[in-house]
């Protein structure tokens, strides 16, 4: 397997740009959008960061992929809420994630050999509870859930009480870290998989891994480089 470089959630800061001058494979795990005011950021500079990630992945439609975020569905669809919408920017994100010429850009989820990718984690619950509606849209976990995604937005706003929400399970775009270390005591959908995730912010400068290396918590404003079969800060 080549190199690919991993970026987590952006929400408008800049140490993403590195991946400009890589020369292999890179995904970017959703969320650029809606800053964290204490940081000293605005919607507009996560607007400026955005059109750099989506001027990139244009110009390297092969080997760069978006993915999707839940702070980028209540721009897809304003009922959709999330934290820190930004009413001023509605529309210009809107236009980026809808718009004919850009909204094919982005997509819900990535494998790459074992290695699955997808904003915020995928939980056997959730899977268990939505698979029939999927389950004949192709032949592999990805096709199917990008698939879905396609036509039926709806069930990826779940979310649990853990964000706030009360479905019994959160979407792929939703799913709490603390969700998926429930899951140790039961077990998960697929263990031949590794699940690459961000979405639950890190007070820390390490990954979080957990279940024997089969999930890996990259929300900490770094990027990091799968590399050998490893993922490391890049």
């Amino acid at each position: 397997m080549d190199d690919i470089l991993i970026a987590p959630d952006i929400h408008g800061r800049n140490f993403w740009e590195p991946a400009l001058d890589f020369k292999g494979e890179v995904i970017f795990l959703g969320d650029y959008v809606d800053p964290y005011p204490q940081e000293g950021l605005k919607p507009a500079d996560a607007y400026g960061e955005l059109l750099k990630v989506v001027d990139l992945k244009r110009k390297n439609p092969g080997r760069v992929t978006l993915l999707i975020g839940n702070h980028e569905l209540h721009y897809i669809d304003r009922n959709m809420g999330a934290g820190r919408f930004s009413e001023e920017y509605y529309e210009r994100f809107h236009e980026i994630l809808t718009g004919r010429e850009t909204a094919g850009l982005f997509r819900l989820c990535k494998q790459v050999g074992r290695y699955f990718f997808v904003h915020a984690g995928l939980t056997k619950g959730w899977y268990e509870l939505h698979k029939k509606q999927f389950i004949n849209l192709g032949d592999s976990l990805e096709e199917r859930l990008n698939a879905i995604f396609a036509v039926n937005k709806g069930i990826f706003y779940e979310a649990s009480f853990y964000r706030g929400g009360w479905d019994d399970f959160s979407s792929p775009l939703w799913t709490d870290l603390r969700e998926i270390m429930d899951e140790e005591k039961t077990g998960h959908f697929d263990d031949s998989i590794v699940q690459v995730f961000g979405h639950t912010q890190l007070m820390t400068d390490e990954p979080y891994i957990l279940g024997n290396g089969r999930f890996y918590c990259l929300d900490n404003r770094r990027l990091y480089i799968l590399h050998d079969d490893v993922i490391e800060p890049y």
